[in-house]
């Protein structure tokens, strides 16, 4: 990143904050849609941000092998702050709306080859998928994250509905499985109330607040599941208290913010 993305005249957050949404590293896509942040830069911005710990994988990439080994060796000299998700993909594509982007994509994924993501999940906290747009992995790697009981991060909403994450990945995730965006990217109110629910009917099921920018939203998640919100900025989408002071806004309770802010991530996180 050659130029600062970002004012730093922000206020203080007022708590810790664990942020478990954050892309570091490269991207071969080239989209407006993705600014780059190197390790080292977020790391500055944690400090400027109160930011304490967080969760970091790849952005968009045709492949991410290189780009997950590159992050668990940097995340290895950051003293436990940067906890490294290693992004997987595979060539199962769903097609969860009639969009022909995503038919696009799910036949060229039957049709090619595509390079193995990781060679050992070891040194890695946790998983991060975005399924509509890398693939699934196949039942051989979801086995392997099952019985590590590594915590899952998985995009959530429109095109990754809950009920698909309940039916697709449920069953294969033992530790913690945190739905992006509230389960409501771009802002589908029923799959926020599917989110919810599917958080309430299991124990290992979270929510994180990353994109979900509508005030009401927060609310009403944070209202029905208040153990199952965790804080994500989406940085460098996002800046980390620019999110931050969205959820605050939204949240009057200090209890419940300090819940949100770190507590239950690092609780389930480590």
């Amino acid at each position: 990143m050659s130029r600062r993305l970002f004012r730093t005249h922000l206020p203080e957050p007022g708590v810790p904050l664990f942020d478990v949404h954050v892309h570091l590293g490269p991207s071969d896509t080239g989209e407006l849609y993705y600014p780059l942040l190197t390790g080292d830069e977020y790391l500055d911005l944690m400090a400027s941000a109160g930011v304490q710990r967080a969760c970091a994988f790849s952005p968009l990439r045709a492949g991410y092998a290189q780009a997950n080994a590159e992050l668990r060796e940097w995340a290895a000299s950051t003293g436990g702050r940067i906890l490294p998700f290693a992004r997987l993909g595979g060539r199962r594509v769903p097609v969860t709306l009639p969009a022909l982007w995503q038919v696009r994509r799910k036949l060229r994924a039957l049709v090619g080859t595509r390079a193995a993501d990781h060679d050992t999940l070891d040194g890695f906290a946790g998983i991060k998928l975005l399924p509509h747009l890398d693939g699934l992995p196949d039942e051989e790697v979801l086995a392997e994250i099952r019985d590590r009981a590594l915590p899952v991060l998985v995009h959530g909403g429109v095109h990754i509905p809950p009920a698909w994450i309940e039916r697709h990945l449920v069953p294969w995730v033992r530790g913690p499985l945190i739905v992006g965006h509230l389960g409501s990217f771009p802002c589908g109110e029923p799959e926020l109330r599917a989110a919810v629910e599917l958080a309430r009917r299991h124990d290992n099921v979270y929510l994180e607040t990353s994109g979900a920018w509508l005030a009401e939203f927060i609310r009403h998640a944070a209202a029905q599941v208040p153990d199952k919100v965790l804080f994500g900025s989406d940085a460098p989408l996002t800046h980390p208290l620019v999110a931050w002071h969205h959820v605050a806004a939204a949240i009057k309770d200090d209890d419940l913010l300090a819940r949100i802010s770190h507590r239950t991530g690092a609780m389930i996180l480590r």
